[in-house]
């Protein structure tokens, strides 16, 4: 074995000395006895003084590149994140290329640049998996929305337009720039792929804004387009390229027939709630590679599997090596050369970038426009031109292909990059810019519950015990003729790891008799409970799957868009089935409630289920609520509520008001009445439904003694969140609170030590 080693360090150590010699002239270099490890410290030894280094052999030198390329990436991520200034990850990969090819210029020898900028026959291991990495970021991304208006228009019209700039300068000068060139620039342009969008969109933390949505459904409808124009001009370039396009599209739909009926076999005999085999995804990711090969046969850029396997491949530690080693391709020194003299203004450069701009200013324009006719407001419309007028990985790798098969010259390859980095460079600078987070509802009016009015709801569901607390509230809401209620029904999924949030309707599903699945438990539940009052009450019913990160900014969007008055959200905590003794604390749920609490465009309510919420012993049964009333705007958001439920004639209701005997005793017969009169609501003839009780307060020792009192009187208690804070009621209790999300009443009432098995609902009015 020694033996063996030591001729291939001999020869080795000659085919160094003849690349030396050879330079570039050599083709093919082939080593019948490959090593791809160093032996390290030993080689010196094992070799003699003329040892390799070694950076020579293949595993150490890709180790080195990986390493050196995942911590350059890392550090302009990191510095950019620390300065403010919000550049996708993408952006940081490609600068770490352009920042190394020109660290390497003045290093023509050096072992550095040997071993990121290889002799043209050395195999180049770390490209080829870079490559490999961008192919299945690209096109394993999930979709989730469908759009034509904008989605044609920003594609179409660009097109066009390039195509008659493009015969105007062939008339009317001489060209530098070859005719494929311009086709290459057109389509580069005019294309706005749904992985590049989807990238910036979750790089900057705005999937889930309006603009956002509608960005990602028209970069869907325009993938697809590109696809279909790209079949288009292959069978029209001739009959024989036609019909061999209509058999691949035939095998290939016939194929993905079967794999749609292996994907819902799998489905079938995956348990509820289990993960899917890792074999299956396996399978999944290997289909969807050989999808893309298959189209690229017919294809020059073969996309379909992209639409169609919908799956998406986490990002790792290799797609920097693809956006690295793409940029260190381009040719530095003729960019300098030509933006340092000023030649940009005139000839080669000026025909290529001006080309660009006009095409990225009919982009802007026509999808600005779109979004101005779909009465999008002006500051999003912007917001979205410039969205579908980025350029990051898609676009790059298309040039990049197009120059490796010398279908567009060095120097249009290197201005084409260099504006690509460009472009993703301003691009989410521009968003940054125009969208102001902490503003985002700020334009839209205070939304709060109104007496006798539609109560508009969204109701959250978490998991599965939250059905049947959500649907006995929902009993206790009396919808009525006076007082019918809508209600959005939100099934909340997390969606583990990076893949792309999707939105479900299920307005036209009917769930399947006998099943045992979640999600069609909450579809015929909530189903159910509207047939029973479908006189006056709606149910919509929609599935979230999204991160817990970007959860609570969902279902604010989602409030926003349905007009919602009340979020109703479910405590993090599960009783036992006596009420008492804790099951569960899902500190995940509450850091959603508090999110919520938050940013929530309208009022939000959260329901403590300890049971019974709402448990007849028949059906006239009544359900005792009971309203702790002090004051401020959330108690009268609770008031509002209270005064929906006095529309159930099974509900009774009490209003137990606190008054600090410090008012009583400045003066105040006035006040004390007048704050009896704030939580009095409109009462008819005959109508016993309401009582209300007045009690004096001194401290919150008072006050804790006063709930304790009636904790067995009632099956729920409905309280504001800011109840009774910075008075005598609560003075003492404060420093006792556990959970201030329920404000210091609620949180007394929710506590294990209080001895009430009643559900609490603790209402918040928008902040």
């Amino acid at each position: 074995m020694d033996a063996q080693e030591e001729t291939w360090h001999k020869g080795m150590l000659e085919d160094h000395m003849k690349r030396e010699e050879m330079g570039k002239n050599m083709i093919c270099d082939v080593s019948p006895h490959i090593m791809l490890n160093s032996r390290g410290a030993w080689e010196k030894l094992a070799s003699g003084s003329e040892g390799l280094p070694f950076w020579e052999y293949p595993l150490p030198k890709l180790e080195i590149i990986i390493l050196s390329t995942f911590i350059s990436w890392r550090f302009f991520d990191i510095l950019f994140k620390k300065l403010g200034v919000p550049i996708p990850r993408f952006t940081s990969m490609m600068l770490v290329g352009a920042v190394l090819s020109e660290s390497f210029q003045p290093m023509q020898m050096s072992w550095f640049r040997h071993i990121f900028i290889p002799d043209d026959y050395m195999p180049n291991v770390a490209e080829t998996i870079g490559t490999f990495a961008f192919t299945l970021n690209w096109f394993l991304r999930g979709v989730t929305t469908n759009s034509t208006a904008i989605g044609v228009t920003s594609m179409i019209i660009p097109w066009y337009i390039g195509k008659i700039v493009y015969s105007s300068r062939e008339k009317s000068s001489i060209l530098t720039m070859t005719r494929m060139e311009y086709s290459i620039s057109i389509f580069t342009m005019s294309m706005a792929p749904f992985t590049c969008i989807n990238m910036l969109l979750t790089d900057l933390k705005v999937v889930h804004t309006e603009f956002g949505q509608i960005a990602q459904s028209s970069a869907m409808v325009i993938d697809v387009l590109a696809f279909c124009m790209s079949v288009w001009a292959n069978v029209s370039y001739s009959y024989r390229i036609g019909i061999r396009m209509g058999v691949a599209l035939m095998i290939f739909f016939v194929f993905l027939y079967l794999v749609r009926q292996a994907m819902l076999w799998v489905v079938r005999h995956t348990p509820e709630g289990t993960p899917v085999k890792s074999i299956y995804l396996y399978i999944g990711l290997l289909l969807a590679y050989l999808s893309h090969i298959y189209w690229t046969r017919f294809l020059f850029f073969g996309p379909l599997g992209a639409f169609v396997l919908v799956r998406q491949f986490q990002r790792g530690n290799f797609l920097p090596l693809f956006g690295s080693f793409t940029m260190m391709k381009l040719d530095w020194s003729f960019l300098i050369k030509e933006i340092g003299s000023g030649k940009f203004l005139h000839g080669h450069t000026y025909e290529c970038f001006s080309f660009l701009l006009v095409l990225y200013v009919a982009k802007f324009v026509t999808s600005f426009l779109s979004a101005i006719a779909a009465r999008m407001p002006l500051r999003d419309s912007v917001i979205l031109g410039i969205i579908m007028g980025t350029k990051s990985s898609f676009e790059l790798a298309y040039v990049l292909q197009a120059f490796e098969k010398e279908i567009i010259s060095l120097e249009i390859f290197s201005l084409l990059g260099i504006y690509i980095l460009a472009n993703s460079l301003l691009t989410p600078m521009g968003i940054h810019f125009l969208y102001d987070r902490a503003k985002r509802f700020a334009c839209y009016g205070r939304r709060s519950l109104k007496h006798k009015s539609e109560l508009q709801l969204l109701v959250c569901i978490n998991k599965p015990d939250n059905i049947t607390s959500m649907i006995n509230l929902l009993r206790a809401s009396a919808p009525s003729k006076d007082s019918p209620v809508s209600c959005c029904v939100l099934h909340l999924l997390e969606l583990v790891g990076k893949a792309t949030p999707t939105f479900i309707s299920h307005q036209l599903q009917k769930p399947k008799p006998g099943s045992r699945s979640y999600s069609e438990n909450v579809i015929s539940s909530f189903q159910q409970f509207q047939e029973i009052n479908q006189d006056y009450t709606s149910i919509h019913i929609f599935t979230s799957l999204t991160s817990v990160k970007e959860m609570h900014e969902h279902i604010c969007w989602f409030a926003l868009d349905k007009s919602s008055y009340l979020i109703l959200l479910s405590f993090h905590r599960t009783w036992g089935a006596n009420g008492y003794g804790v099951t569960s604390d899902d500190q995940t749920l509450r850091h959603l409630n508090r999110n919520v609490l938050k940013r929530a465009p309208c009022s939000v309510g959260i329901l403590v289920y300890r049971k019974p919420l709402w448990q007849p012993k028949s059906i006239e049964s009544p359900c005792r609520v009971c309203l702790v009333y002090v004051g401020g705007n959330d108690d009268k958001e609770a008031l509002a509520l209270a005064d929906h439920m006095r529309g159930n004639q099974n509900v009774s209701i009490t209003v137990l008001t606190l008054i600090p005997i410090s008012k009583t005793e400045e003066g105040s017969e006035s006040s004390q009445s007048q704050m009896v009169d704030t939580c009095q609501v409109e009462e008819k003839p005959g109508d016993n439904s309401i009582t209300y009780i007045v009690r004096m307060v001194e401290d919150g020792n008072k006050t804790s003694e006063i709930l304790h009192s009636v904790a067995y009187d009632y099956d729920m208690f409905l309280v504001g969140r800011s109840s009774g804070m910075g008075t005598a009621v609560t003075k003492g209790l404060g420093d006792w609170t556990e959970f201030d999300e329920l404000g210091v009443i609620g949180d007394l009432i929710a506590s294990e030590d209080f001895p009430s098995r009643a559900s609490v609902l603790v209402i918040q009015q928008q902040e």
